[in-house]
């Protein structure tokens, strides 16, 4: 018996686990993280005789790092408040508790088709469509007019940690620097909060037929996003897989075929930022705003590895962000605006 079904069974009245199906019976598949900056192990339960899980548990792979699932547990509860029902496209949450320095999530698997590059690749128009209807029905949570720190809140403070954790060289403060001076008419607009996902891409999409996108792993998501930020990261994944582009050279050109100038992806975005009363002028800011912000939530991620293994200084964090994909698309965002 692993540390998962011991869990479960400690806690199956608690939970009311038989409404998942499960009874005394369930088999669990782990899910090692094959990522760098892959937070979490994650356990699927199949009732018994069942070839789709019914939950998912989430286990921080470090001892104590648990702001991811519980973010991700907060998230989930307030999106069954705001959505009203299941069935629309984000999982269920199902119970969060400690155990020791751990902080286990279990919540209700979703179900569907990957969205994956080839899906994508064979009928684009579609994958456009559910995705931009699945970001516009994500709730707004604060009006423009009560939101006037968001800045600080979504762009300063987040590129503030990752220089503080991947030290003061000079690339990094450089480009942190361009990007403030070029986002500096953004500091001024007013724009409404929203509830931001802040990973809309293969392996967390699903497809299913007749209900639309299905959303997983929330544990990058905030109460207060910025508008636009989810669709232009969905965006450009779609047009990488479009292009089947997986080296970093042939991404910052899928970029280009997206937002560059005619880019396809202009239009759909351009209209989402309408239908959030936000200046479609501030559409170029937007992006570059976006591969800044998704670049800095590396801080948060990498932290807790930083922390346990101090030896390595800043070396391994900056090795990390030169290599990561969304530094990359933030640095030729900058460069093409």
């Amino acid at each position: 018996m692993n540390f998962v079904d011991k869990f479960l069974q400690e806690h199956f009245d608690e939970f009311a686990l038989d409404r998942y199906g499960l009874g005394k019976n369930w088999e669990t598949l782990l899910l090692t993280p094959r990522f760098a900056t892959s937070r979490h192990v994650v356990a699927l339960v199949f009732p018994a005789g069942e070839r789709e899980p019914a939950l998912v548990v989430k286990v921080p792979r470090q001892p104590g790092d648990n702001s991811g699932v519980r973010r991700e547990a907060g998230m989930l509860a307030q999106l069954r408040a705001a959505v009203g029902s299941p069935g629309a496209g984000v999982p269920l949450l199902v119970g969060i508790e400690d155990v020791g320095p751990f902080t286990v999530l279990v919540e209700t698997a979703l179900t569907g088709l990957p969205l994956d590059p080839r899906t994508v690749a064979a009928d684009l128009p579609a994958a456009v469509a559910t995705g931009t209807e699945f970001v516009g029905a994500l709730p707004c949570t604060q009006a423009a007019a009560g939101n006037a720190d968001w800045y600080q809140r979504a762009v300063t403070a987040p590129l503030e940690a990752l220089v503080g954790l991947a030290g003061m060289d000079a690339q990094t403060c450089q480009i942190v620097e361009r990007t403030h001076q070029l986002l500096a008419p953004l500091r001024e607009a007013q724009l409404p909060a929203v509830i931001e996902h802040g990973d809309l891409s293969h392996p967390n999409l699903l497809v299913k037929p007749g209900a639309g996108l299905q959303v997983m792993d929330w544990e990058r998501s905030l109460t207060h996003g910025v508008p636009g930020h989810d669709l232009v990261f969905y965006l450009q994944y779609l047009s990488e897989s479009n292009e089947q582009a997986f080296v970093r050279e042939a991404q910052t050109a899928a970029f280009d075929k997206a937002f560059g100038p005619g880019g396809w992806a202009l239009e759909p975005l351009s209209r989402h930022l309408g239908m959030r009363g936000v200046d479609q002028s501030l559409l170029p800011l937007l992006v570059v705003a976006t591969w800044a912000r998704s670049t800095a939530t590396l801080a948060d991620r990498l932290a807790q590895e930083a922390e346990a293994d101090p030896s390595q200084g800043t070396g391994k964090v900056r090795a990390t962000l030169v290599a990561d994909r969304d530094f990359w698309l933030w640095r030729h965002a900058l460069e093409a605006a």
